[in-house]
């Protein structure tokens, strides 16, 4: 928990720098190059939270890495969040910027989870109906789960929506399990 106040901290002062320089959309694409590298590497990671490794030798990792891929200012903000020794945290601080950059850009993410895959047609419908509910632009994300049976299970912010098959049966062994002939007295 203290890990990701830190690192909401540090995503807050690079957000707010991004803005004053004016290159947003390039800092939100380079945290997420840098959350996929490190959600996909795992020995980058390592490298990352290694006390053995010296913080000059990561800082030189990380310019042979991301020299030319990153923007010059999320390259040096990795260079300082090194010698800060919170290396161990830039997934997380990476994480955490998409998410602030998404609440100032009025984009909410949405998981769809279906038993199968939704036409296009209703997905449009779906999208449309969330930002007129919401007023914010909707970024859906679809997982197909099986068990489901039937039905979708719509989640977004704090809200989930189960109109599941393998739901209404659960539901309905909860009302079977129920006698109404026990004294209830």
């Amino acid at each position: 928990m203290k890990e990701i106040r830190v690192a909401n901290r540090y995503a807050k002062a690079l957000f707010e720098l991004a803005i004053e320089l004016n290159v947003l959309d390039q800092v939100k694409v380079d945290a997420e190059l840098i959350k996929n590298v490190c959600d996909q590497n795992r020995d980058f990671v390592s490298m990352l939270k290694s006390p053995v490794i010296k913080d000059v030798k990561k800082i030189a990792i990380i310019n042979e890495i991301f020299k030319g891929k990153l923007h010059e200012l999320f390259l040096k903000f990795l260079v300082i969040i090194t010698h800060n020794r919170r290396e161990e945290l830039i997934a997380e601080i990476a994480k955490q910027f998409i998410v602030i950059y998404k609440k100032y850009k009025n984009i909410l993410p949405a998981n769809l989870e279906t038993s199968v895959e939704v036409d296009a047609e209703t997905r449009k419908n779906l999208v449309a109906l969330l930002e007129k509910h919401t007023k914010a632009e909707i970024e859906l994300t679809e997982e197909i789960k099986k068990e489901l049976i039937g039905g979708f299970i719509l989640s977004f912010e704090d809200k989930q929506y189960d109109a599941s098959i393998k739901r209404q049966i659960k539901n309905l062994r909860k009302e079977f399990n129920i006698n109404l002939y026990a004294k209830g007295f």
